[in-house]
């Protein structure tokens, strides 16, 4: 075993956990931005918008793998507190064959779904349809590898390992950049080739991170005497994951109605939204990181009993949430234009200026959004699912009416979009801060333990 949380000042612990996370995060976001900039540089706008705008459609099919994966990060980070490692061993094998089968069903499922989801509920405009298309389909050809990764990754950080997932993030991001430029510029592949170019590089990073736990961590080698399949602890698992993929579920039904109120105002728009999505994935990637070791953190501090230790450590991250936000506000807008231009779009002066307006609006809505995740995501570590399920609920009850209201009745333009996200964020962070301060998810975790 690496390390535990159990110890340290809390605030430095979560810090220094979640700086490979986030490194690993970026890597991670530049299977997809890159292959945004090489469509955007080397195929065209129509690209970008067909590479962007499939984004909704990807997340609906992957959020019950996600929901899975973070019930079983729940389950064995607080196993791991509690020192229980021959449930730890039990509950890492049937996550593994729970996320085999998994992985092979959504795929299957992606690739049914993809031409009447296009179609009828996004509306895609007629000119991407076809490489939006082929982009998904190789796309869902590919999520075994994804998830399985994403398996490896989550059980690593859920003992307190986040710099392995980053070592085979960054080897498998260099091979998604050589492949992008391979297959775009010199096989002239398009869209299908940076699609292509993702799938080997992620297939990499699934063989690479599965050859190097079963090696280096014993409790998690599997062979045909550790392999088994606990119905018990499936239950466990999928009691924590169940409500996490409806959430995510229903946050990605949230995308895809919004990713309509998007193309309702055309490709340009389209295309700039896939922008400075990519660009907000980067941005944000900090507050979501200190929010995700946070809830590895107070998992494994609740499964050890030490309450006061998993609140302190809420209010450090409350703090660093807050310092980041200042920067990003002042930074941020003076470089939205050379970010832009990046992706190729600097010449384009339509897409160029709802970039930059929309960047400068959401920097002063980005503190919303780091105090969301952080309650959002310590309420998941302590085993309150249910919750965080509801919350994102009632904030998609508020965004779309709100978005639906500034696009069509109000004719506000472009910026509705943005508005509305900024919405959503305040309503879930108001629930979330309500439910911590009055105590609601005492008594959530799957491990129990009464302080002497």
């Amino acid at each position: 075993m690496k390390k535990d949380f159990l110890t340290g000042n809390p605030g430095r612990v979560v810090l220094v956990f979640a700086i490979p996370m986030l490194i690993g995060n970026i890597f991670q976001q530049l299977y997809s931005t890159v292959d945004t900039i090489v469509v955007g540089n080397f195929v065209g706008k129509n690209a970008v918008a067909a590479v962007g705008g499939t984004f909704s459609i990807q997340f609906l099919v992957l959020s019950l793998a996600m929901g899975f994966t973070t019930g079983m990060s729940v389950v064995i980070s607080q196993l791991y507190g509690a020192r229980d490692y021959e449930r730890l061993r039990r509950a890492f094998s049937t996550s593994a064959i729970f996320s085999l089968l998994l992985s092979v069903v959504l795929g299957i499922i992606g690739i049914l779904v993809i031409n009447p989801l296009l179609t009828h509920m996004l509306q895609t405009p007629a000119e991407i349809y076809a490489d939006s298309y082929t982009y998904l389909f190789i796309t869902f050809i590919g999520y075994p590898f994804t998830l399985i990764y994403n398996m490896y990754a989550a059980v690593l950080r859920a003992v307190g390992d986040s710099k392995t997932p980053l070592y085979f993030l960054i080897l498998s991001a260099v091979t998604n950049i050589f492949l992008d430029l391979l297959f775009v510029i010199q096989f002239r592949m398009g869209v299908a080739g940076v699609a292509i170019a993702t799938l080997v590089a992620q297939a990499f990073s699934c063989v690479c991170c599965h050859i190097y736990v079963g090696r280096k961590y014993e409790i998690f080698l599997l062979t045909k005497d550790t392999i088994v399949f606990d119905r018990e602890l499936l239950k466990g698992i999928i009691r924590y994951g169940v409500p996490s993929a409806i959430q995510q579920s229903v946050l990605s039904l949230n995308f895809m109605v919004v990713q309509r109120f998007v193309n309702f105002f055309g490709a340009d728009m389209t295309a700039a939204f896939s922008v400075v999505n990519k660009i907000e994935n980067f941005v944000t990637m900090p507050q979501m990181n200190l929010a995700m070791a946070l809830s590895m953190f107070a998992g494994q501090n609740i499964g050890a009993g030490e309450e006061r230790r998993a609140k302190q450590g809420v209010a450090d991250v409350l703090k660093m949430q807050t310092v980041f936000w200042i920067v990003i506000v002042f930074v941020l807008p003076m470089v939205a234009g050379g970010l832009i231009s990046l992706f190729g779009m600097g010449d384009d002066a339509h897409v160029m200026a709802i970039g930059v307006e929309a960047i400068k609006l959401c920097s002063k809505l980005y503190i919303l959004f780091g105090f969301m995740q952080t309650f959002s995501n310590f309420l998941r570590g302590v085993g309150d699912a249910k919750y965080s399920m509801l919350t994102t609920i009632c904030m998609i009850l508020i965004r779309l009416p709100f978005t639906y209201i500034l696009v069509h009745i109000v004719q506000y333009g472009e910026m509705s979009i943005w508005l509305g996200m900024g919405m959503g964020w305040l309503t879930v962070m108001t629930m979330n801060i309500i439910r911590y301060m009055r105590g609601g998810w005492r008594g959530k975790a799957f491990v129990q333990v009464k302080k002497a």
